[in-house]
């Protein structure tokens, strides 16, 4: 009975407790903005419940207000990040030092900002084929939204264009955007460092059990010394994982260039396992095949005995067909046989 009476005030107390921290953190309220879509964005990032869990714990009057401030800094740069530039959020209701029931946020996104005018630096060492197809897919960028999105999108096509001009190890040095006077448009400038030019190396093979290495390499659709093409080693891991006998493959680069300006590679291979069900029947066919060639020889042996007087073979045509018909079926028992017998 003394322990159910415990339970039940600890009970009571608990509640307590949850009512007394609901009332010291404030609801955070979000009026409308004119656009929906960023309505819907805001609302499904506002983390009020994790502000809550934040704040337990905390026994200082007040410390509810850098959580709030905090999330009203997140939800600024959320509407920042979606090309509003200008964004910013008013909050109303906390003037005083306890914790009001409701804090509202009141989104001011401003303008849309979009992409005006794209520099690339660090690019004057590449071919002019190479910066004029730069050129044209900057160009269809401006006019954007200067959103996350657009901006990742627009550094990928470079750092693609660049790696496709074998140079393996480019990156993005240092990026900056600042809006142009007057106008709602934004410069974007990246600088990129497009590292050493390449070419491919030699392959080391790595996983190999049946597989020999000199079957692989003739589906190298390069050779050590051509220039480094991320399509081609695409076009190489798509050969050895199409090979019948591969179950997975992966084409690793090194982290850097040799003395020699190649990148060595390393190609991971993962062989198919023969199982005893698998591939042309297995044991059955076989202990066929056997059992054919078997019957051949026989056959053979039978009608040499029963020829006419005066004849000890066959015609050399009827002679030649039925070698090949036993070594046919000699091999491919034997190859059945053979394969059954490899673990797996």
């Amino acid at each position: 009975m003394p322990a159910i009476v415990l339970m039940a005030c600890a009970a009571i107390l608990s509640w307590l407790a949850g009512i007394g921290f609901a009332a010291d953190f404030p609801a955070i309220a979000l009026e409308s903005t004119s656009n929906a879509d960023l309505d819907k964005a805001l609302r499904a990032s506002l983390n009020a419940p994790e502000l809550e869990r934040s704040r337990a714990g905390t026994d200082q009057q007040g410390s509810w207000k850098p959580l709030v401030e905090a999330e009203r800094h997140r939800l600024e740069e959320l509407m920042r990040g979606r090309g509003y530039r200008d964004a910013r959020i008013d909050v109303s209701g906390y003037s005083q030092d306890d914790a009001p029931p409701k804090v509202m946020f009141k989104p001011h996104p401003g303008p849309l900002y979009r992409v005006g005018m794209i520099e690339v630096d660090g690019v004057g060492g590449l071919s002019q084929a190479v910066r004029d197809d730069l050129s044209r897919q900057l160009a269809t960028a401006t006019g954007e939204p200067v959103s996350g999105e657009v901006l990742a999108t627009l550094e990928d096509e470079v750092l693609w264009r660049v790696r496709s001009a074998s140079y393996p190890f480019v990156h993005i040095a240092d990026r900056q955007m600042q809006s142009m006077p007057g106008r709602h448009l934004a410069m974007v400038r990246m600088t990129v460092d497009p590292g050493a030019v390449a070419t491919f190396g030699t392959v080391t093979y790595s996983g190999l059990v049946g597989l020999k290495e000199e079957d692989l390499i003739r589906l190298q659709p390069f050779k050590p010394g051509d220039a480094y093409d991320p399509l081609v080693l695409d076009r190489f891991r798509d050969a050895l994982i199409a090979h019948p006998s591969i179950r997975t493959a992966r084409v690793l680069s090194a982290d850097g260039v040799d003395g020699n300006g190649q990148v060595q590679l390393k190609a991971e291979i993962g062989e198919e396992q023969l199982r005893v069900g698998d591939g042309a029947g297995g044991y059955p066919n076989g202990v066929l095949a056997v059992a054919s060639a078997i019957a051949v020889l026989a056959f053979r042996q039978i009608s040499v005995a029963s020829l006419r007087p005066g004849r000890t073979h066959w015609p050399w045509w009827l002679e030649a067909a039925a070698m090949v018909l036993l070594a046919a079926a000699f091999f491919f028992g034997a190859q059945r046989l053979v394969l059954l017998a490899v673990p797996g």
